[in-house]
């Protein structure tokens, strides 16, 4: 199956077969003034919810300037709360940057820190917003996942769910949860290309509702 249209750069084939698309760079902190949640932005926030970033360094900036999206985010991962209620994000990261390959687990003020000011974003699945077991359903998937060990996706293949890059990982595991209706909605036969990839997915408003929007603070 071809993935790339003829319209992708040749540099951002290479880009991406080497495993750092959908995915960032955690380079740079302000460790005086780090980046961070008010304690009433993490009160807001519940197992399940989808967390949205924009990282540092090339690899975030090259996926924001090809993907062009109307919110300039480069990374993704699903929230949880740890045996002691301490927020974590579960997501999927290539190897290329990080020390572990594929599905990883981090303390949401690291997953913080790791943003540039003002990108974050938080969204909620419109099906699970009154329903509590909804949301632990997709927190014990998600740690399934994690327990698995599950690869990053380089092929970018949404039809082998065996690998995930970020995006998919989400889909696979709301659409566990939800049913493969979702998944289709979310990435609809068809795609091809960078459409893939993107991540106004999870910003369809008859799914999802928006819970924090640092971009609107700029």
């Amino acid at each position: 199956m071809r993935f790339f249209s003829p319209s992708v750069p040749l540099f951002l084939i290479f880009f991406i077969t080497f495993g750092v698309g959908c995915s960032d760079t955690p380079a740079k902190r302000d460790f005086l003034d780090p980046y961070k949640l008010s304690d009433q932005e993490k009160a807001l926030l519940k197992p399940g919810d989808i967390i949205m970033r924009r990282g540092y360094g090339f690899v975030s900036n090259t996926i924001v300037n090809t993907l062009r999206e109307d919110l300039p985010v480069s990374h993704a991962g699903i929230i949880i709360k740890d045996s002691k209620e301490r927020l974590r994000v579960i997501h999927s990261v290539s190897q290329t940057i990080s020390d572990f390959d594929g599905v990883q687990e981090v303390d949401i003020d690291t997953f913080i820190r790791d943003s540039q000011p003002n990108t974050i974003v938080v969204v909620r699945y419109l099906d699970s917003i009154d329903n509590f077991r909804d949301m632990e359903k997709i927190s014990h998937r998600t740690l399934h996942y994690l327990e698995q060990k599950i690869p990053f996706d380089y092929s970018f293949n949404l039809e082998d769910s065996t690998r995930f890059f970020c995006t998919e990982f989400i889909g696979r595991v709301y659409s566990d949860i939800f049913g493969r209706g979702l998944f289709d909605k979310l990435f609809p036969a068809g795609l091809s290309g960078l459409d893939k990839l993107k991540f106004g997915v999870f910003l369809q408003p008859e799914l999802f509702e928006v819970i924090i929007n640092h971009h609107e603070d700029n």
